[in-house]
């Protein structure tokens, strides 16, 4: 208990709660603009929408579920990687999502109509706002995610790249999805792959990076 205390206390600060906060709020506000585009979601995140929608429950129940799940994994194998952060992530994205995606559709935005221009306009507009939002959660440190620590635990234990970790963590996410839609569970149009799933699994890292610096900066800068 004394470790989980210093893993939680050692590296908090109120700006780092308050990016891994702001963070997630971006962050679910880019899933929701991708699948506006309709190219497809991020592999995690379209996981959860696609099985939740099979057994009909909200995203956001559902992929609180799936993190409670994810955070015993954790608990067990990767203690280390555990703090506010993670936290925050487990009980907030999913219904950021789910959030934003309502707004959007009762606005009327639903990307019904879009041209194929409009939809990579939109897409790449996604993408950036995904790798702001997630390069601010990462840079308040404050722990990784139930999933995102995962590929790092992959890299580490069995000594391979972390982008190999995270190939096989988000190939293992698309591998269920098409079994799922193999057996009958959900059909093709709702497995919400696509163009956007592949450009999210070798774009994100680069531009995370770049922004990483950005808000890193104003992050770790001293103050409260």
């Amino acid at each position: 208990m004394q470790k989980v205390i210093q893993i939680f206390i050692g590296r908090f600060t109120w700006k780092k709660l308050f990016a891994a906060f702001l963070g997630n709020i971006i962050l679910g506000l880019g899933e929701a603009v991708l699948r506006i585009s309709g190219m497809g979601n991020d592999p995690y995140t379209a996981m959860m929408m696609a099985i939740s929608a099979g057994f009909s429950m909200g995203l956001g129940n559902f992929q609180l579920l799936m993190n409670l799940i994810l955070l015993v994994v954790q608990l067990v194998i990767g203690i280390k990687y555990l703090g506010f952060g993670a936290l925050i992530n487990l009980f907030m994205l999913g219904y950021m999502t789910q959030g934003f995606t309502w707004v959007f559709m009762t606005a009327g935005i639903t990307g019904d109509g879009m041209t194929i221009i409009l939809q990579l306009i939109v897409m790449a507009v996604a993408l950036i706002i995904l790798s702001f939002g997630l390069s601010m959660y990462q840079a308040a440190g404050l722990g990784a995610s139930p999933y995102d620590f995962l590929s790092m635990w992959l890299a580490e234990h069995f000594r391979i790249p972390y982008f190999a970790g995270r190939i096989i963590t988000d190939g293992s996410c698309v591998t269920i999805i098409l079994v799922a839609v193999l057996t009958g569970f959900i059909a093709w149009s709702g497995s919400h792959l696509g163009v956007g799933t592949v450009l999210t699994a070798f774009c994100l890292g680069p531009l995370v990076h770049l922004f990483m610096k950005l808000n890193g900066k104003w992050i770790n800068a001293a103050g409260i």
